[in-house]
Order: C-alpha cells, then structure tokens, then sequence
C-alpha cells in the first residue's frame, strides 16, 4: 500500500518524471478545478504537494478535459487546450514556459478529442486541424525547451485513405 495524496482528486492527470510519480490537476470533492500537483517518492512512500503547479492554466468550463500532458528526455509538456499552447515544465522554479502553439483546435472542444502523447523523443498531437473541414490531423515534433517555437510535421500517411472520426484516431495514438 501506498500513502494517500495531500489532496483528494478525480479527472487529475500523471506520469513518470526523473524517477517520480506526478499528479497534476483534477477535481476537488466539489468539482472544484485543482492547481497543485502532488509528486510521489516510492523510496520514502510519500507524496509531495506542489502548489500552484497549474496556476497559470485557464480553466473555461466545468467540464474542461484533464491537463494533457506527455514527459519526453525527462521533461513534462502540457498542450494548454485553453490556448492551443505548448508548454514545458521547469521542475525548479514551479514555472511552464510557452513554446508556441501546437497546430490543432483542442480550445473549441475544451481538450476532449485530442489526444498528446510522447513517442520516444517526439511528442505527438492528435485533433482537429483550425481549418473548415475540422479533419483529425497527427502531427510530430522533437520538442526542445530551449526552441519557443516547435516545428510540428503532419504525418499524412497515419491513415491513408481512410476518413476515420477523431476519437479512433486518438484512441489508437493511446494504446501505442
């Protein structure tokens, strides 16, 4: 058995991060969006609070999807869904620094239906492109968090072919 977190959460996003468990966001008991995080250290089975983790995250409505992050060469990245924004974390100072936008609408279904995951050193994006015809587009970079804008590739031939609806193409980006 593990020790229980600082603070109770549900819809909360985690991963693994330089040998640690993280929690970051979700909801309170009362739905109330949550911006701390919390770090789990399996040696001393205790958790860390980390306040204000997501403190410059905006939340639109109730119902705004879990923080969509993904850790590639052991940093954290966070699609700001609000703002269509990739971000990275600095583990020192509590501060995710702006890396431009990410070339997909997560803002007009307030994250649901895209998916962010990392893929050994790239991240992936998976969502509707800004255009008219609202088309699920995968797209790849090699993120660095030295760059404030990343070079997104299409990947045109996910499924060549096929006009397959968004929560397929996400759910197979998931399951990889």
């Amino acid at each position: 058995m593990i020790n229980g977190m600082h603070k109770a959460r549900k819809f909360s996003s985690g991963c693994f991060l330089r040998g640690k468990f993280y929690v970051l966001g979700g909801r309170d008991e009362n739905d109330k969006h949550l911006t701390c995080g919390e770090s789990y250290d399996e040696t001393t089975n205790s958790w860390e609070l980390i306040p204000d983790m997501l403190k410059d995250m905006t939340f639109i409505i109730p119902s705004q999807s879990p923080p969509l992050i993904a850790v590639v060469d052991d940093n954290l990245y966070m699609l700001e869904t609000s703002l269509n924004e990739l971000r990275v974390y600095d583990i020192n100072t509590n501060i995710w620094k702006k890396l431009g936008v990410v070339p997909v609408s997560a803002n007009t279904t307030f994250g649901w239906g895209t998916a962010f995951k990392s893929m050994g050193d790239r991240l992936l994006v998976v969502g509707t492109s800004h255009s008219w015809h609202r088309k699920a587009i995968v797209y790849s970079c090699r993120p660095s968090p030295d760059v404030e804008e990343q070079h997104w590739e299409e990947l045109k031939y996910w499924c060549t072919g096929a006009e397959l609806p968004p929560f397929i193409h996400n759910c197979c980006v998931m399951f990889a």
